[in-house]
């Protein structure tokens, strides 16, 4: 399951919560894997280092053999000319020019089987990964050999434009102190429209796609949750792991994504609000003008308005 979205809407929340369904395996966001896990070697969810992590030693010397033995730059250089926003229209097209499809037939073929041994070592029967990125999920939905259900996590616009402003540092970064790119609101709402209209068109190549709000889950996890079962089909699955908006998370094994990856134990559920209050007006009316349409798509105008 593919978590699609724009940055700051909630998407490791969703995904932390899911990962405690059994059957479940979460895995971060996948596509900055190789750059920030095998090259930075980054922290891993269960708070080790990337390549002191049991589980993704395991996977590596299954695809690889080792550390030593994957191909690190070569792998990055596909990377870069498959996975960018300006390649979509050739993932979408059955007419790939030669030298692309060539690329693109090798870099799907190592993401299959890092998911296959995923899939295998886990024992897991959905593998969620919330890479979130529009161009990422529609290299997902080409791939043949995954069976992909995306899962569309939106958010108000003036709320994600407001904690783009916030200086957040990155805890994964273990060797310095390092913090989170800032947007400006204009930059982020034009980045939050062309995302989640990139991401909704998923659901006419193939897979299925369902759309959710993040008010919706922090409001009511366990309802939101259900219709996502629902949508997977899994409608036995057990969510008692979530108690009056209070969610019970283990250990796990995610690579990159917001710094609650690394959280263990009960954690309340609450919507971050603070935007309503603190959020400068100018600021406001400008991403409510940017962004107005799909605002009113979603349902969040005329509520929330001011």
């Amino acid at each position: 399951m593919f978590i699609g979205g724009f940055g700051r809407s909630g998407s490791t929340l969703l995904e932390r919560m899911l990962g405690q369904t059994d059957g479940f395996f979460v895995i971060g966001e996948l596509r900055h894997i190789w750059e920030r896990s095998f090259s930075e070697n980054q922290l891993c969810g269960c708070g080790k280092p990337f390549k002191s992590c049991e589980f993704w030693q395991q996977v590596v010397t299954e695809v690889f053999g080792s550390f030593d033995r994957v191909p690190l730059k070569q792998i990055i250089d596909l990377k870069r000319s498959i996975d960018r926003i300006q390649f979509v229209p050739q993932m979408v097209t059955p007419f790939k020019l030669k030298e692309y499809h060539q690329k693109f037939k090798t870099y799907s073929s190592i993401l299959t089987e890092i998911y296959r041994t995923i899939q295998s070592l886990s024992g897991c029967d959905v593998i969620v990964d919330s890479s979130k990125d529009h161009s990422y999920g529609h290299l997902l939905a080409s791939i043949k050999e995954i069976d992909l259900f995306t899962l569309h996590l939106v958010r108000d616009s003036r709320a994600t434009a407001f904690s783009w402003l916030r200086k957040k540092r990155r805890p994964e970064i273990h060797w310095a102190i390092e913090y989170m790119p800032q947007y400006t609101p204009l930059r982020s709402s034009l980045i939050w429209n062309v995302m989640n209209l990139s991401i909704a068109s998923i659901r006419y190549r193939r897979g299925q796609y369902l759309r959710i709000r993040y008010e919706d889950l922090v409001s009511d996890p366990s309802s939101t949750l259900g219709h996502v079962m629902e949508f997977l089909d899994e409608r036995d699955k057990s969510l008692d792991f979530i108690k009056n908006n209070v969610v019970k998370l283990g250990l796990n094994h995610t690579v990159s994504g917001n710094p609650i990856r690394f959280e263990q134990g009960h954690m309340e559920i609450r919507a971050d609000n603070e935007w309503r209050k603190k959020m400068e007006k100018k600021d406001f009316k400008l991403v409510t003008f940017l962004t107005w349409p799909l605002l009113m798509s979603y349902g969040y105008l005329p509520a929330g308005n001011r």
